[in-house]
């Protein structure tokens, strides 16, 4: 039976936690369409927003604006901690196929003797 690396499955919980986070932040923040919007008009659009509106509402969404940053920057801390496990997981799998193609190129051209 197969079962997943731990790289893998540590991935689908940070892809769980990526997709948690985004839809906190779509949410709270006002409903933007973060998939399209580039980080230059999601900032435009965050400055209006807090132009228009009064001083408490503008400290408690600079509040959530600062959370939702401080998610997302562990978010991306995660993922490249688990792009490193994968790619040690990839360059382990690498080295154990070579070598068992090396060792079955080896069998085949050299008889292997046994006394």
């Amino acid at each position: 039976m197969h079962s997943k690396p731990k790289s893998a499955q540590a991935v689908t919980l940070a892809e769980a936690q990526t997709t948690r986070a985004l839809g906190h932040i779509h949410h709270h923040l006002g409903g933007f369409d973060l998939n399209d919007a580039d980080a230059a008009a999601l900032s435009v659009s965050l400055a209006r927003q807090l132009s228009s509106l009064p001083d408490d509402s503008r400290r408690l969404l600079r509040r959530d604006i600062a959370v939702a940053a401080h998610e997302l920057e562990g978010l991306v801390q995660a993922l490249e901690t688990e792009l490193g496990l994968l790619a040690d997981d990839l360059k382990s799998l690498n080295q154990r196929t070579g070598a068992a193609r090396a060792y079955g190129q080896a069998a085949s051209v050299i008889p292997l003797r046994r006394s």
